[in-house]
């Protein structure tokens, strides 16, 4: 009984910050829930297919990945919004379904996996990101580790090409372990099991402790960020008995495209290191725009932006903004590469003429912004 008075006061709560503060109400009636009813994910992840998935990067697309696959199933909740603290995950499983597909924020996984017992653990990368709250890759990759240990009757999927993945899928009882051929990794000198050096061969690692990822349960070709998290989303449904969605690495992309009086902006989420080199990839023209705040969910620490190599954007002509324009410029600079800075993204595009296809690199907060006004 208290479990359902708490669920019908946070829904009120959600309906009264829709009506009366005009906000999405999303978030709002898993906060009141949880402060209601403590151990409400407990509660209300009985019975029910929980699958979790987490990673630096790619969660959200991936998740929506997987929501499209597992609906042929059956009923579906999950976050639309990409909300993956406590909160999301509490306000989701407000919704009754037979499954509940949820992306979990890397330090909050150990929790949710604690209470929410889910089928279903879906490990994507871990990279440096977000130093003031992170740390170092390490800490991160450790509490994976230990939470796979301690969740016997959880299956445990993971990207093993990222050393750190593969140490946290060494504790599970239960695992498969994907590979798409090797690739280097930032922070992937030492072994995160054992702490000494690891021996690359070009893309793959091994390690004399017997962490490697040549020895996969899953082996699948090379690809870009969107099409091996598509694939892994594959992978975790197949397990459900999903059938495979199509991969369309287009749509996997946190991107979307807009038109500023003639000029046309292909607008894509840079959040960390591996994104930004990522999205480096992808910009095949000669104009582009790149924002860098520094807020809470930006990283208020910008120093990894020298562990990117921007030579891709030599030639090209750059325009930067946002809170930290004066960061990326002199980032840029120092690679031999010049830009303009600007004030904000209004007097940024208007630097390029009308017809021009602009891509534009937006940290986290520039993203929505843009997406959303």
């Amino acid at each position: 009984m208290r479990l359902k008075l708490s669920i019908l006061l946070a829904k009120l709560a959600g309906t009264l910050s829709r009506i009366i503060l005009r906000k999405s109400g999303e978030t709002i009636p898993g906060r009141v829930l949880l402060a209601l009813y403590p151990k409400a994910i407990s509660e209300l992840a009985k019975g029910r297919k929980i699958i979790c998935i987490s990673g630096t990067n790619g969660k959200t697309s991936t998740t929506k990945a997987l929501v499209s696959a597992i609906s042929k199933l059956g009923s579906v909740t999950t976050s639309p919004s990409g909300s993956n603290l406590d909160r999301g995950v509490a306000a989701a499983l407000m919704k009754k379904t037979e499954y509940a597909v949820l992306e979990v924020d890397e330090l909050h996984l150990a929790r949710i996996i604690e209470e929410a017992k889910p089928k279903i653990v879906l490990l994507l990368n871990l990279t440096r990101d977000q130093l003031h709250r992170m740390h170092e890759v390490k800490r991160v990759a450790d509490r994976w580790a230990k939470s796979a240990a301690t969740a016997p009757e959880t299956i445990f999927v993971g990207d093993i090409d990222d050393p750190f993945v593969a140490h946290a899928l060494a504790s599970a009882a239960q695992k498969i372990g994907v590979s798409f051929g090797g690739r280097r990794h930032l922070d992937g000198a030492v072994c995160p099991s054992c702490g000494i050096y690891l021996k690359w061969n070009r893309d793959n690692y091994k390690c004399v402790c017997g962490l490697t990822n040549t020895n996969p349960d899953e082996l699948f070709e090379s690809g870009s960020a969107a099409y091996r998290n598509a694939t892994l989303a594959n992978v975790t449904g197949k397990i459900l008995g999903a059938k495979a969605i199509e991969i369309v690495e287009r749509a996997l992309e946190r991107s979307v495209d807009r038109e500023y009086k003639g000029v046309k902006a292909n607008i894509r989420l840079t959040k960390n290191p591996a994104s930004w080199s990522e999205a480096l990839q992808s910009v095949t023209g000669d104009e582009v725009i790149l924002i860098v705040n520094a807020r809470e969910v930006d990283g208020i620490d910008t120093s990894w932006l020298w562990d990117i190599s921007f030579k891709s954007l030599s030639g090209k002509r750059i325009v930067v903004c946002g809170e930290r324009a004066l960061d990326i410029a002199y980032r840029l600079h120092v690679e031999g590469i010049e830009a303009e800075i600007v004030s904000n993204f209004e007097a940024a595009i208007t630097k390029f003429p009308k017809n021009s296809q602009v891509h534009v690199l937006a940290a986290y907060t520039a993203f929505h912004e843009l997406v959303n006004s």
